[in-house]
């Protein structure tokens, strides 16, 4: 997105008026020479009678692709553009732009990013590259492990980084489709106030500050302060909610050429939850084969009068130390602590019992289907995390070196109540709702589970005569696994150490370009889910599998910043599978099944013309099974990914309309298998997003105006189709057309 950088042509700027740094404008010319003339005129305007004079803004992109850069990389601080790893960062003002909520709304443009069961009123999950992350391993909270078993609060996030591909140099254990890091707003160096105000439709309304700057001596003890607050009537009829949101960041410049950093937020949602829809029996064979025509994306389907909001309160809070030793060796100490507790509350509609044979999963073909009153209060999960890195440069004759080291302790439990409720209390109806009674009793046992790593890692990039670099690294971890039902039974554990390795061949050819190849593991865990009359091992912790992925990739510099990438890709990820037993009863097995996905992304972003922004993706993806319990599988698409997706975003500095900026997003997505045979796919689709901003000054103040609306052309499709763990494929409609407003202040 461009930043409209305001300098008025006066003596004596406040501080609370944006400043440019003259290093920054060596990039755009046209912005110095605006400088230098109003240098000019302010030296006159002092020598004569004051004037006042028009306004003059300069258009600048603080964050140009070229110069971005990203933690979640790990081995060099270097930008993107000269780094062999694919990352992308979505930064908070692009998130404000565009209007996105969640996480799901955020990675629209992503085409190697997909949703994956986000619906309103629960947590929200990503696929990238087509697997799904892991929840508790592949999401990190300003670089320490987090899990995601909570909604995300963005007011506090300077921008969301993306690794795509197999994570394990990163964060040993984790599935490998890629890794997601928030990053979160640090203290500013001048004195930040500012106020936003949205409106959205159905009568949704937030409210948000953000504060920063610095104070004491020399601006020793600097500070970011962001509150919100949400009344949610969103795009769902009978689904409201609220939420509220409240963190700080605070460091301490000490005398020691070391920072002290501590920071904290707490986020408390309450939403009513909406359910996904499932797949028609449209024979009466007890199998769910038919896709019904789009719904009605506004109803929910657990609208009950009984039924509890989703509720969710989390905190997270971390300090650290960093010290610089000598020119480029920094010293980094940091304790995380996460603390989730969740009232997961549903009218859940799953399987059928009316039809002349049951269906599960799915409805019967007239749209019945059978709904549980499932209540699982009192979750609690909890994240600990010590870290210590060290990172510096030296060189070794012509050799130069760049070393990072590391030591993570990591701990991470779940705790639940003895029991949860999941009991079936009739059937309703997707064309014709029917009100069910309530049956809130818990009978069902819970699943407690414990998790312990400890991690040691190096990496070195090694920069070569010639535009060669060679980028390495290894990571042992040694894991403790365990699994208990809340009475004690069926307790299982395990102790496994693995080590995972990645490395990288760079090669630049010429002045801003990048030729890569890259190889690299990961490795993740599984517990079986505790169905007692489905699985003979329920709950049990199963050993640590191993994926491997193969990359390589060419990166180019383009003018006015912008910047081309192509990256061929290979994962294959073991999985396991279930073998059936003699009794009805299902074993899973780990590594019984395997997933290979192979894949091209390329991405183009920069101005084609000056008051253009464009930025364009692409990903196709080959994503198979390749070795299967089911010999019928083998050879079968991988369910929920679509072969090929595509984006287009554009920001249009509107002529003759000073700070008026027309935005669009256009996606595409092909068919998506929903079944495992791959007979069902979803229908392609395509949406287009819109919006507006206006950027002016009023008395001194920099006011944003805001106005949007997706789906414009209110399309109704099938978004995803995801299979959980358990067995169930869930259908998710589209949003419909949704309008949304704001304004912005700075002060």
């Amino acid at each position: 997105m461009a930043t409209n950088l305001l300098v008025t042509a006066r003596a004596g700027l406040s501080r609370s008026e944006p400043r440019l740094d003259p290093r920054r404008l060596r990039r755009w010319p046209r912005a110095r020479a605006c400088l230098l003339a109003l240098t000019t005129v302010g030296g006159l305007a002092q020598a004569q009678t004051p004037a006042v004079l028009p306004e003059v803004r300069v258009v600048a992109r603080p964050n140009p692709p070229a110069t971005e850069s990203a933690s979640v990389g790990g081995l060099s601080g270097v930008p993107l553009a000269e780094t062999p790893q694919a990352i992308s960062v979505i930064r908070a003002g692009t998130l404000r732009d565009l209007g996105a909520g969640g996480l799901s709304g955020a990675i629209k443009a992503e085409t190697s990013a997909s949703d994956s069961y986000n619906t309103v009123g629960y947590i929200e999950s990503l696929q990238v590259r087509g697997f799904l992350l892991n929840n508790a391993l592949n999401y990190r909270r300003d670089g320490l492990p987090a899990s995601n078993h909570a909604p995300i609060g963005f007011e506090n996030k300077e921008s969301i980084e993306i690794l795509r591909g197999a994570s394990g140099i990163q964060s040993g254990t984790s599935a490998p489709g890629g890794l997601v890091n928030y990053s979160l707003k640090r203290p500013t160096d001048s004195p930040l106030r500012e106020l936003f105000f949205g409106l959205s439709e159905r009568g949704s309304v937030l409210l948000h500050t953000d504060l920063g700057g610095r104070t004491g001596v020399d601006g020793v003890i600097g500070y970011r302060v962001n509150l919100a607050a949400e009344e949610r009537r969103l795009e769902v009829r009978d689904a409201p909610g609220n939420r509220r949101f409240a963190s700080a960041f605070f460091d301490l410049r000490l005398p020691d050429r070391s920072r002290l950093e501590l920071e904290f937020e707490h986020h408390r949602v309450s939403q009513m939850s909406v359910p996904g829809y499932g797949l028609l029996d449209s024979n009466g064979d007890g199998v769910a084969d038919t896709l019904p025509a789009p719904l009605d994306p506004r109803r929910n389907l657990g609208a009950q009068t009984w039924a509890q909001p989703f509720e969710s309160r989390a905190s997270a809070a971390s300090i650290a130390w960093r010290k610089t030793f000598a020119q480029h060796w920094n010293l980094a100490v940091r304790y995380g602590w996460q603390e989730i507790r969740t009232n997961d509350r549903l009218a859940f509609p799953d399987g059928c019992s009316t039809g002349p044979n049951y269906v599960y999963p799915g409805l019967c073909g007239n749209g019945d289907v059978d709904v549980y009153d499932y209540r699982s209060d009192n979750e609690k999960r909890v994240n600990q995390n010590a870290e210590i890195t060290l990172r510096g440069r030296f060189d070794t004759g012509a050799l130069r070196h760049e070393l990072t080291l590391g030591f993570l302790e990591a701990r991470y439990r779940e705790r639940y109540d003895p029991r949860q409720a999941y009991n079936f209390v009739g059937t309703t109806n997707i064309f014709s709702p029917v009100a069910l009674p309530a049956d809130g009793t818990p009978l069902d046992l819970n699943t407690l589970q414990d998790s312990r790593s400890r991690d040691v890692w190096i990496g070195d990039v090694v920069r070569l005569p010639g535009g060669w670099s060679v980028w390495g690294g290894a990571r042992h971890s040694q894991l403790e696994r365990s699994s208990m039902r809340t009475d004690g039974s069926r307790a299982v554990s395990y102790d496994q150490g693995l080590t995972t390795a990645w490395g990288a061949l760079g090669w630049q050819p010429w002045a801003g370009g990048l030729a890569y190849v890259s190889a690299g593991s990961g490795i993740e865990s599984e517990a079986v889910p505790n169905r007692a009359s489905v699985f003979t091992n329920p709950g049990a912790v199963l050993p640590a599998l191993r994926s491997r992925q193969a990359e390589a990739g060419f990166k180019q510099v383009l003018p006015s910043g912008g910047l081309f990438s192509a990256a061929l890709f290979e994962i294959r990820k073991p999985f396991s599978d279930d073998i059936a037993q003699a009794d009805g009863l299902v074993t899973r097995v780990p590594g019984a099944r395997e997933a290979r996905h192979r894949g091209l992304e390329l991405a183009w972003s920069g101005r084609p013309i000056p008051s253009l922004w464009l930025q364009a993706q692409a990903t196709l993806i080959d994503a198979k099974v390749v070795k299967a319990v089911d010999p019928d599988q083998v050879g079968r698409k991988t369910t929920n990914v679509a072969p090929f997706s595509a984006s287009i975003f554009a920001a249009w500095q509107v002529p003759g309309i000073d700070g008026l900026q027309w935005l669009n997003r256009v996606t595409l997505s092909g068919r998506k298998p929903v079944t495992r045979d791959n007979q069902v796919e979803l229908p392609s689709y395509g949406q287009w997003d819109t919006a507006f901003n206006y950027r002016q000054r009023i008395s001194g103040r920099s006011v944003t105006w805001r106005v949007g609306v997706d789906n414009v052309l209110d399309r109704r499709y099938w978004k995803d189709a995801p299979t959980q763990y358990w067995g169930g494929v869930y259908l998710f409609p589209a949003y419909p057309r949704t309008f949304r407003t704001s304004v912005q202040m700075s002060f």
